[in-house]
């Protein structure tokens, strides 16, 4: 069964080999209509926190930035409060 997930909702998603990072979904992208190929999300990380774990692990984010990112369904765990 597909889970049901709606703009604004918080979730908790993984990435290659990266620490599991909570996102607000911001905007859907079906892959009939985005040439994308996936069905996803674009989405925003917003916790600082968040961003933090991303940057010791490599990722080249600037300090303070909320950066919008594209969230595959398939990256999604679960919805989070």
């Amino acid at each position: 069964m597909k889970k049901s997930y709606q703009k604004g909702d918080k979730v908790l998603v993984e990435s290659w080999g990266l620490p599991i990072v909570k996102v607000t979904l911001t905007k859907r992208y079906l892959k009939t209509g985005s040439g994308l190929g996936v069905d996803g999300w674009e989405a925003q990380i917003t916790i600082k926190k968040e961003v933090e774990k991303l940057r010791a692990n490599g990722v080249p984010y600037n300090k303070g930035e909320k950066p919008t990112v594209f969230v595959a369904d398939w990256q999604i765990i679960k919805k989070c409060r």
